[in-house]
């Protein structure tokens, strides 16, 4: 997603990212013979796969927004700079996999998922790519609790997919008052409100 522009692609590559998890959470459901697992993969397809990047894509669509052009940083840098962060994420895995498991590389992949949230965050202009960045660091967070943490809590984890649900219905409330306000919702115009 660190080279997309579209936004309707952007969402696209965060429902895709937000089924595999939700698939991931089904095998471990299986394996484990926990059905509580199986019923918050449902959860996290229903609300995070599905939900979400329609009701953003639909306001993505009100507001005629097709691209975010990022803030001077091109989407091929972009790219390169997430490939690094893909890298760093496995290099530092053994540092944050816990020693019992053995998932170090599922370890890899939700520090990667983490920091490439972080970076779309940083450098997306539009507020909707923000809150794309915003789900994608969150999947991280979910995978890691989910191949790390070992028989989190499922009441937990539900907590925080209906908390991830209200943050992007209050962003995207956000986003429409934004562009209703300035026409548009490029955030780096903000700034001039500073001084």
């Amino acid at each position: 997603m660190c080279g997309v522009t579209r936004v309707k692609a952007q969402l696209w590559g965060v429902a895709l990212q937000t089924a595999m998890l939700a698939g991931i959470c089904v095998l471990f459901g299986i394996a484990e013979n926990q059905i509580q697992l199986i019923a918050l993969a449902l959860v996290v397809f229903t609300i995070k796969a599905a939900g979400i990047p329609i009701f953003l894509a639909r306001s993505a669509k009100q507001m005629d927004i097709d691209r975010d052009k990022g803030v001077g940083i091109s989407p091929t840098l972009t790219l390169m700079v997430g490939c690094i962060v893909l890298y760093l994420g496995y290099s530092l895995a053994p540092e944050f996999a816990v020693p019992s498991m053995m998932n170090r590389g599922s370890a890899g992949m939700a520090l990667s998922l983490i920091m490439t949230g972080m970076l779309l965050m940083i450098t997306r202009r539009l507020a909707i790519s923000q809150v794309i960045g915003f789900l994608t660091m969150e999947n991280g967070i979910f995978l890691y609790s989910l191949t790390q943490t070992h028989h989190m809590p499922v009441l937990v984890e539900m907590g925080v997919v209906f908390e991830v649900l209200i943050a992007v219905l209050i962003s995207g409330v956000f986003i429409y008052r934004i562009n209703r306000s300035f026409e548009h919702i490029d955030v780096s115009d903000m700034r001039r409100l500073r001084h």
